[in-house]
């Protein structure tokens, strides 16, 4: 990185984890003086997303499976043995980088690096390694706490003008199929042409739907989004047909090939050919989004998961007797979604009085048989820049900041000709019955539920119910 951006980046992350644990968590860490992640027994969990923008790179938390469940039972204020899902566990780890990963992206912005986040990820297993390639700066700060010990590693570099992967354009993108988000379509040509074209090799598409028939050491790039969509896209591949591939290439025979960097180098090269091609699609449908260098795992025993996403796509393509698996998960931002659904209902107001007033019907009210039903998971176009989400700049400040309470009775109806009789002594019916418990309220989200109380000559409330902590520190966001 250059002189003029640079920044503590260990201080950065030392004083998020720390906070986070200590606010959120109840928890006390301390920096630890390991220099490398642990050998670690067993399964472990690793939470990612990465960085696009005037900064690009990755930042990912590596936790053991007991842990990981330690640290889900203190925020969710549980015992461990209380946990029933791996969901409830996945959530809180994703959180975790989601907040730590903000945090760091606030140290950039006020080091003059604007840049997005994208949404995170888990990988979970017993034999895996993620790397991020091409980087200018790598970090990796040990933490203890207890008996265990984790790892947050973060690698980043000011982008490029232009990668030279992008400079490799496949087929011209149909704007209009990208209206309706053709992703198996649009990517599955991008896998075929992009082996013919580079490798000369011709794959085929196939019926697999699962990545199970992997048994040996395996290879996955992964391109993240970010932006008004979010998500990623990866490719999966036998490291033993990803060495082979990397010998056609490059043209050296197999003994040729020193160490695994080349290897992965091209697996890195496919993923950032199939995913800014994509990405192309979404930019020419109205999405502005950015994406982040490719991470790249090897391993035998691994599953990679991005949960919360509107849009699952997995398709298969065999070479010989090597298969190859794509994965697209992607969502529009909700920031997007909101601000589509207001200027869409907007719109619809503005044509209906325009309409009205010259005597003539809104063509959308007429349901004809020629109308194409709404895809269940369209992602739709947006034409300003989202939103900063998940800033994280100083959580004691955040706790810090009074928020208001509301307790909602209940609610009622009435036509405005009974409102206007309304006068002293009159009475309004809720809809709420004596006895039912009264909703609580922050920000106009439900945190609990409760009962009225009178506590010296004052109306409180006495709680009966609380929703879960996770979603009341979601609600706060």
């Amino acid at each position: 990185m250059n002189e003029s951006i640079e920044f503590d980046v260990k201080t950065s992350i030392v004083d998020s984890v720390t906070d986070l644990f200590d606010t959120m968590l109840s928890m006390e860490v301390k920096s630890s003086e390991e220099t490398q992640p642990p050998s670690l027994e067993g399964q472990r969990i690793t939470g990612s997303l990465g960085f696009a923008g005037d900064v690009e790179g990755s930042i990912n938390i590596q936790v053991t499976n007991n842990f990981a469940q330690l640290m889900a039972a203190s925020m969710l204020g549980m015992e461990m043995e209380e946990i029933e899902t791996d969901e409830e566990i996945n959530d809180v780890i994703l959180e975790v980088c989601n907040i730590i990963g903000g945090k760091l992206k606030s140290s950039l912005h006020d080091a003059g690096l604007n840049c997005l986040i994208s949404a995170p990820s888990i990988t979970i297993g017993n034999d895996f390694k993620i790397e991020t390639l091409r980087m200018d700066r790598y970090e990796s700060v040990s933490f203890r706490c207890q008996d265990h010990i984790f790892f947050v590693e973060v690698c980043l570099k000011t982008a490029d003008e232009v990668a030279p992967e992008y400079e490799v354009q496949l087929k011209s993108i149909d704007i209009n199929q990208f209206k309706r988000i053709d992703i198996i379509s649009t990517s599955g040509d991008s896998i075929i042409e992009l082996f013919d074209t580079m490798l000369s090799m011709e794959v085929e598409r196939t019926d697999k739907t699962a990545q199970s028939s992997f048994d040996n050491l395996v290879i996955t790039g992964v391109i993240n989004f970010a932006g008004d969509v979010r998500g990623n896209i990866s490719i999966q591949l036998d490291y033993a047909f990803a060495r082979s591939s990397t010998e056609a290439m490059m043209n050296k025979k197999l003994d040729e090939i020193e160490g695994e960097e080349e290897i992965k180098g091209l697996v890195g090269k496919m993923s950032n050919i199939i995913g800014g091609n994509l990405k192309a699609g979404f930019c020419d449908s109205g999405l502005n989004c950015k994406i982040s260098p490719p991470s790249i795992t090897v391993g035998k025993d691994f599953t990679t998961k991005v949960p919360n996403m509107d849009r699952y796509e997995r398709f298969a393509f065999c070479y010989n007797e090597y298969d190859i698996f794509v994965e697209v998960c992607v969502k529009i931002d909700e920031d997007t979604q909101t601000q589509e659904h207001a200027e869409s209902k907007t719109d619809d107001v503005v044509d209906n009085d325009t309409l009205e007033a010259e005597g003539r019907e809104n063509p959308r009210d007429d349901h004809s048989v020629n109308d194409e039903p709404e895809a269940e998971n369209q992602l739709k176009p947006k034409d300003n820049a989202p939103k900063d989400n998940g800033s994280y700049n100083n959580l004691d400040s955040v706790l810090g900041i009074p928020i208001e309470i509301t307790v909602e009775l209940g609610r009622g109806k009435m036509e405005i000709g009974e409102l206007l009789e309304l006068g002293h002594g009159s009475n309004i019916t809720l809809s709420s019955l004596e006895g039912e418990t009264l909703d609580i309220l922050v920000n106009k989200k439900l945190v609990a539920r409760g009962e009225v109380v009178v506590d010296k000559e004052k109306y409180g409330i006495r709680i009966t119910e609380m929703v879960s902590r996770m979603d009341r520190i979601k609600s706060l966001q």
